[in-house]
């Protein structure tokens, strides 16, 4: 068999995925079409035993950060005490959602919104030997839609403008509750300064959803092409003992669905496993992100510390792929990973500005993807799946 993790091989499942198959919207035919491109790769590498897990996913995140963020404010217009009751218990409620969206919990709003069929394929390759690990790697197939807030003018502000709508939704569900049993101007400030704050973030979340989707070539075709490359390389290369597994998630773009979904079916059995994620790695330079942001800042997360060193120490022994780790403002599907209590460790392309390259931005195309990047991001994963077998 060939090399599958040459930058040719690698690319030709990126220009596939993100030229020929385009927009990958959770939940859409769009992304059931990428899926089907998966099955089929596969199966031409000789692999035909490939697990779906099926779920229901939205479009969108929109949903679950502009219907909340609403509700929230129109809460303030209900009449009398009671109302104000009430709204105050809605804004908090709201907040609770914005919360869960933000730091990828599956917001209970996903009950209640349009959605459509999603699903994460599975691929398990056993160890040669005896197993002591397992290690799943991770690439999501569904693509997002550009956003005003990851502009170059905007997304140095990402983190505090969705900590301020956050924070403003909780004070204001604060101040309804006080102002429904005490005088309607219980503070030393104008509550409408809360309402201000809400409504400029609800019309950012709005002004947000006006772009179109995007062909997601770095996000996150590289990481599909990375994970089809590693199943024909560990097919015909098993790990003495170490039994292989990806995931070809869906609805990562909607607060990591395909993950919980694995989780949920998984769970006990890789409660011990290391997980390698990869984000956007056909650009910039490559790193292991020793610190996520996540999206309001108030839910950061790390990887595990023994994840973290094994990377560390595989960077360290091939310099010639020049990884090294890095904070980050990101948040993907190691949230979900270390919020369950699972280990977790990105694997992401950093930009010159220090930010994703291209991240939901419609210059999110094959043609700004580096296929020497790619090749050697795929390099790396075999170099640190090497190192969890040894161990």
């Amino acid at each position: 068999m060939s090399d599958m993790l040459t930058a040719s091989a690698l690319m030709a499942h990126v220009r596939t995925l993100a030229d020929d198959i385009g927009p990958r919207p959770a939940g859409t035919p769009r992304e059931a079409l990428a899926h089907d491109y998966v099955r089929q790769a596969l199966a031409d590498l000789g692999i035909a035993d490939v697990e779906t897990l099926t779920f229901r996913a939205p479009d969108t995140w929109g949903y679950s950060l502009i219907l909340p963020a609403a509700a929230a404010l129109l809460g303030n217009f209900l009449p009398g005490r009671r109302g104000r009751f009430l709204g105050g218990l809605i804004s908090l409620l709201a907040t609770y959602t914005l919360w869960q969206a933000m730091g990828a919990r599956r917001p209970v709003i996903n009950e209640f919104v349009p959605d459509g069929p999603s699903a994460t394929q599975i691929v398990r390759i056993p160890a040669r030997e005896a197993r002591r690990h397992t290690l799943v790697f991770i690439g999501h197939v569904d693509a997002n839609k550009h956003r005003l807030t990851f502009t170059p003018a905007f997304k140095r502000m990402l983190v505090s403008s969705s900590a301020l709508g956050l924070s403003a939704a909780a004070l204001n569900g604060l101040i309804q509750l006080i102002r429904s049993v005490g005088p309607r101007r219980a503070f030393g400030f104008d509550y409408r300064l809360t309402l201000l704050a809400l409504a400029g973030a609800l019309a950012l979340r709005i002004a947000d959803e006006q772009g179109p989707w995007i062909d997601g070539a770095n996000d996150n075709a590289t990481a599909v092409a990375c994970l089809l490359g590693l199943a024909g390389y560990f097919h015909a290369n098993p790990l003495a003992h170490t039994e292989v597994w990806l995931a070809f998630t869906g609805a990562e773009e909607v607060g990591g669905l395909g993950m919980h979904a694995l989780l949920d079916a998984y769970g006990d059995r890789l409660r011990d496993a290391y997980f390698l994620d990869f984000e956007m790695v056909g650009a910039g330079s490559l790193a292991y992100v020793t610190r996520h942001s996540g999206l309001s800042g108030f839910d950061a997360y790390t990887p595990d510390p023994e994840s973290a060193a094994l990377a560390a120490e595989t960077a360290r022994r091939h310099p010639e792929l020049g990884v090294q780790g890095a904070p980050m403002t990101i948040l993907e599907e190691v949230a979900v990973l270390r919020s369950r209590g699972y280990r977790g460790l990105c694997l992401v392309g950093v930009g010159d500005d220090g930010f994703l390259v291209n991240w939901h931005q419609t210059s999110d195309t094959s043609a700004q993807i580096v296929p020497e990047t790619l090749e050697r991001a795929a390099r790396f994963a075999v170099a640190y799946a090497q190192a969890v077998d040894g161990r």
